[in-house]
């Protein structure tokens, strides 16, 4: 943590950052991360947008505001159109950009751009606004970002990347359990099936020879033919379902290794 940031920003550091660490939930991540730097900042709008490096666009996922901003939750933000999160991007540095757009209904107005990471890679931006309706003759806003703020948001940015780093990772397994736990329980519908056709006949069969429900020899001998034949069948769907079975534990301890592997290489500390 840097040293420069005071005694009592640190523990309240440690306190937003432990509570954000809490869930994983990405949703609630993202809110407590806008509603902690928008409150403890005091700024006028915290907006944080997940990012992805094969997308040229950004959506805001959750927004701190107060008046007179109007809402952007949920709004599209397309990169090539601010240079400052790209910038935020690339570097992994606080930017901040001074704004004072002739046809701006806030008036001037400051943001400090941080982006959020894990080992280097970017995973999100934050971008918090600062607004007053006074300004001097030079065009700056009378309440410039602080080298302690800066420091403050960049620092809770990066406990916020491994947290999201951490919730995208659980969500993305928690999917394909659920996916695997469907195909498990498909399997299962079918080869309860598979299994209970073939049996359905072999006890019929044998129950019709039992109670000497056959007309004469030759139908009785086609009863027991019909159960031999589907006796065969059944053996050799249990036989398919063992195959499977043994094929899923080999993927699966396939897949471990190589993740186990992977872990092993450097870089994966």
């Amino acid at each position: 943590m840097n040293q420069q940031i005071s005694a009592q920003s640190q523990k309240l550091l440690l306190q937003i950052g432990r509570k954000i660490r809490r869930t994983l939930d990405l949703d609630s991540i993202w809110q407590q991360t806008v509603n902690s730097l928008g409150e403890t900042l005091g700024v006028s709008r915290c907006i944080i947008c997940p990012y992805e490096s094969s997308s040229l666009q950004v959506k805001v996922a959750a927004e701190y505001c107060q008046e007179p901003f109007l809402p952007m939750l949920g709004m599209d933000i397309s990169l090539t159109a601010a240079p400052h999160f790209i910038q935020a991007l690339a570097t992994l540095e606080p930017v901040v950009v001074e704004s004072f757009a002739a046809n701006d209904p806030f008036g001037p107005q400051s943001l400090l751009v941080v982006a959020t990471a894990y080992q280097q890679q970017a995973n999100g931006i934050i971008s918090l606004h600062q607004s007053k309706g006074r300004s001097s003759r030079k065009g700056k806003t009378d309440r410039p970002w602080t080298q302690s703020q800066i420091e403050f948001a960049q620092e809770l940015a990066e406990q916020v990347g491994s947290a999201i780093a951490l919730a995208t990772l659980y969500q993305e397994r928690s999917k394909r359990v659920q996916g695997l736990s469907q195909l498990k329980k498909q399997f299962l519908l079918k080869a309860s099936h598979e299994l209970r056709t073939p049996l359905n006949h072999i006890i019929g069969y044998l129950q019709l020879t039992i109670d000497d429900q056959a007309d004469d020899p030759i139908e009785e001998r086609d009863f027991i033919q019909e159960a031999h034949r589907s006796a065969i069948h059944l053996s050799k769907v249990i036989s398919n379902i063992l195959d499977y079975i043994e094929l899923s534990e080999a993927c699966q301890t396939h897949a471990e290794l190589a993740t186990f592997r992977s872990q092993e290489k450097p870089g994966h500390q």
